[in-house]
């Protein structure tokens, strides 16, 4: 647990910077290539998308990875209530902003690079699922437990 909180910190931080960096990159893109549909305008733009999804991946799965290792004891059940319901919104957040770059590819009429998009979008949110329900398992924490609010706290 302790090398957990010790590299926690700077591996969000560099996840978080790498993210957002290469959202800004795919933003602004588009705007600066002279032809944005051209094949290797939209490879690069491809390679973009790769890296940013791959970041939230990891990002996502480092987070999950913090909150489950640390141990609070004795929380009140309002309390793990809550963490559960902050996660799950924290989740919708990462899944809607990963979206959020397949429809910049949509406005901009880049029909083959939304759809190729949308696809790895749709496969990173698969993996990254499946990889934090088998880590959570792992860790002992399930949703459904602590969604169970008897309002006694």
């Amino acid at each position: 647990m302790g090398y957990v909180k010790a590299v926690s910190g700077p591996r969000i931080t560099m996840l978080s910077l790498f993210a957002g960096f290469t959202f800004s990159a795919i933003t602004l893109h588009p705007n600066w290539l002279p032809i944005p549909s051209s094949l290797i305008s939209q490879f690069i733009l491809f390679f973009l998308v790769v890296l940013f999804d791959l970041c939230l991946f990891l990002l996502a799965w480092q987070v999950v990875i913090v909150v489950g290792t640390y141990n609070v004891s004795y929380a009140p059940a309002r309390a793990k209530w809550e963490l559960v319901v902050f996660n799950l919104v924290f989740i919708a957040v990462f899944i809607l902003w990963g979206w959020s770059v397949v429809l910049m590819f949509l406005v901009q009429n880049l029909s083959f690079l939304t759809l190729v998009s949308g696809v790895l979008w749709v496969v990173i949110i698969v993996i990254s699922i499946e990889v934090m329900h088998v880590e959570l398992k792992h860790l002992g924490w399930n949703i459904k437990e602590g969604l169970k609010y008897d309002g006694k706290s």
